[in-house]
């Protein structure tokens, strides 16, 4: 499969270098430092599951480069979803697929205001990993995963096909007939980073603490108000089963939001507890302990963004 991979940092540089290795044809989309090195010294990947070296692998420094793409995965950060649909609307032809696997639950409603709903997939994906130095990918702990599926829930041929793809390439997937209420569980998980990013702290001292614990269960009760009044289904369990996953996080483990907020970089916060308030604001919903981690952390964010 002909595959781009925009946005080449922990995430699509981790699974653009399996789906290479698979012996599919890969672009990636980098610039700077980083994407100097990939052309100059090829795509390093370190793992647990296996190191690899991409030797020459296709890199262009921009979008408008690509060419008869089949498969498009977005590895930028969630703000850049909507700048990158535009630049994708002169590339792709009608069976190009555009799978996002941004934090958060704005990525697919984003894309579909720029281009057509033929193009879209619904994405999101599971891993530990950073760029470790340019060039280099470092896959730190977890097995990697991808759930995606059609935003009209069909199991369509197209959809197989990609699953197939990840699966030659070793990437535990999952072919989702709900993909919106998946991308609502990952949401509901990841926005409890918040109150580490806010109190600096990693996921075993939330745990250990009752107060702490505590507040993550609140912040549960009102993300699920949230996605019930957004037409969302989903158990009322998934709550207790969320908090549960979170207390078997390694002690050491945090967020990427929150190693951002902390190294003082611009962050996704708007598009994790910011966009609880946003939403929650559209159906009169009180959310108080995202309200007060959001509005908290927004001065550093817009601080970060100057």
């Amino acid at each position: 499969m002909n595959v781009a991979i925009i946005g080449t940092g922990g995430v699509g540089g981790y699974f653009g270098a399996r789906l290479a290795q698979a012996g599919n044809k890969v672009s990636f989309v980098a610039r700077g430092e980083h994407g100097r090195a990939i052309s100059e010294n090829g795509l390093q990947l370190l793992s647990p599951k296996g190191n690899y070296s991409l030797k020459d692998p296709n890199v262009v420094s921009s979008v408008a480069q690509l060419k008869d793409i089949e498969l498009v995965l977005l590895g930028v950060k969630a703000w850049q979803v909507s700048e990158v649909a535009t630049q994708l609307k002169t590339v792709i032809s009608e069976n190009t697929m555009v799978m996002p696997l941004q934090n958060g639950v704005m990525a697919v409603s984003e894309l579909l205001e720029v281009l057509p709903q033929q193009n879209v997939l619904g994405g999101l994906c599971n891993i530990f990993s950073k760029i470790k130095e340019p060039g280099v990918i470092e896959h730190l702990s977890s097995e990697p995963h991808i759930i995606f599926g059609e935003p009209d829930h069909i199991v369509s041929e197209r959809a197989k096909k990609i699953h197939y793809v990840f699966k030659h390439a070793g990437i535990e997937n999952k072919l989702s007939d709900y993909i919106q209420g998946d991308i609502w569980k990952k949401f509901m998980l990841i926005c409890l980073g918040g109150l580490g990013a806010l109190t600096r702290a990693n996921y075993g001292i939330l745990c250990q603490s009752p107060e702490l614990t505590e507040m993550m269960r609140q912040m549960l009760n009102e993300m699920y108000a949230v996605a019930r009044a957004e037409g969302i289904e989903l158990p009322e369990s998934i709550k207790a089963k969320i908090l549960d996953k979170t207390m078997r996080f390694a002690p050491s483990a945090n967020s990427s939001m929150a190693r951002d907020i902390w190294a003082g970089r611009p962050s996704e916060l708007e598009y994790q507890n910011g966009s609880v308030v946003k939403l929650a604001r559209r159906h009169n919903i009180e959310v108080p302990v995202n309200h007060f981690i959001y509005y908290t952390l927004l001065p550093q964010e817009q601080e970060a963004r100057k």
